[in-house]
């Protein structure tokens, strides 16, 4: 239950798989650039092994909504805010 736990809120700044372009390229169109998303919500720890788990909403009576679950290889950083 999400009310029995600490309601932490995090940046999540993590890397995310993407697309170089919509269709036929040359290589030298494709760059080293990572693909950098930040994600704003609750933490809910210990919900999925090798995961990154936030919510953007939670109701008063733990209802969720938008639940992320972030590779760990694909996280830079969390932290509190």
């Amino acid at each position: 239950m999400v009310s029995e736990i600490e309601r932490t809120r995090v940046l999540v700044v993590w890397h995310d798989a993407h697309t170089v372009s919509s269709g036929w390229c040359e290589l030298s169109d494709v760059d080293d650039e990572p693909c950098k998303v930040e994600t704003l919500g609750w933490l809910l720890p210990d919900q999925k092994a090798g995961h990154v788990v936030v919510v953007q909403s939670i109701t008063d009576d733990d209802g969720l909504d938008s639940v992320l679950c972030i590779p760990v290889g694909m996280v830079q950083s969390v932290s509190v805010i």
